[in-house]
């Protein structure tokens, strides 16, 4: 399984399409996978009288600036996902042919716009911070699922305290939800080297997606810049993470040829304590268990129990190994 790297630009373009240009283009350039944004229209999200009613009018964009978005992100070969808040934004999203929609906590109890999102979109994210696990698992058995639904474990406290991600909840998840993914959403701080060992964890659980921020600076202080990293930095953890990526290997209880191959070198097979005579029985004070060759050989016994008890055909040395065809 290969984990979608997800580059979350989130409120980060400020409103401002050419700031939303170069995060999709930066992330393009990180090798992300695919690019999320919140599409946001403050009337949906919130009251006029809401503190950040003003920020969240800020961000509207026009529909031909998301068109150029989601275009330039599909020629790249990429896919771009978006944050929806209500059904205008959905509607746009639809419009766009986006690859996916997200449902964040805020609209987690929004049944309704669940339930459109769920049955219109095959792939969804369901963020799930916060939320107690009866009432995931209320959702899932109310609504039918989409085809490819993943749920985010994470949360957002600007930034998250490494104590408080609890990252063992996602081997939980994976046990409760078998038939769906589970993602994580990292939001440590940015500027540190946490950003990249806390997803590489993740990763070690078996998360289908890590969702990552990504700006322009960390030093220019944009939008939602806290849990970012820079794009070159964007690009080091995409790197390191498809490095690691190939230890998970198989889940499956069976030995690989390199590992078998590794246990007939480095295994010890039983040999004769001392020179033995044409037949003397085998007892345990007279063999030893020692390494003999480094090419296996199936010409010899390789465990105790298969030789104790057995006598000799013919005479063998100290140190020798008892053959197949030499006890009876």
């Amino acid at each position: 399984m290969k984990v979608e790297i997800i580059a979350e630009i989130a409120q980060g373009y400020e409103g401002n399409p050419k700031l939303a240009e170069l995060l999709v283009k930066g992330a393009i350039i990180a090798n992300a996978d695919s690019v999320k944004m919140q599409l946001i229209f403050a009337d949906e999200l919130c009251v006029p009288s809401y503190p950040y009613y003003n920020l969240f009018k800020s961000l509207e964009m026009k529909i031909d600036v998301w068109i150029s978005l989601v275009d330039l992100v599909h020629k790249a070969e990429k896919k771009i996902y978006l944050d929806v808040y209500g059904f205008e934004s959905l509607s746009v999203a639809h419009e766009l042919k986006v690859d996916g929609v997200k449902i964040s906590t805020t609209d987690f109890y929004n049944f309704p716009l669940v339930k459109e999102v769920f049955s219109s979109f095959d792939t969804v994210f369901l963020s799930t911070g916060g939320v107690p696990i009866q009432d995931i698992q209320d959702m899932l058995k109310t609504f039918a699922t989409p085809k490819n639904l993943t749920l985010l474990h994470g949360f957002q406290a600007e930034p998250t305290a490494i104590a408080d991600n609890n990252l063992n909840r996602i081997s939980s998840l994976k046990s409760c939800f078998p038939h769906v993914k589970i993602g994580f959403m990292d939001h440590s701080l940015g500027s540190d080297d946490e950003a990249f060992y806390l997803p590489l964890l993740a990763l070690g659980l078996g998360v289908h997606s890590i969702e990552k921020h990504i700006s322009l600076d960390y030093n220019l202080e944009i939008e939602d810049y806290i849990s970012a990293l820079s794009i070159d930095r964007f690009k080091i953890f995409t790197k390191l993470v498809r490095k690691m990526e190939p230890s998970l290997g198989s889940a499956a209880l069976v030995l690989t040829e390199k590992e078998i191959e590794y246990k007939n070198k480095a295994g010890k097979i039983p040999v004769a304590k001392n020179d033995l005579k044409n037949g003397e029985m085998i007892t345990a004070s007279n063999m030893v268990m020692k390494r003999f060759s480094t090419k296996p050989s199936d010409e010899y016994y390789t465990r105790i129990n298969d030789v104790i008890g057995k006598t000799l055909k013919s005479a063998i040395k100290k140190d020798q190994p008892f053959g197949i065809n030499n006890l009876k």
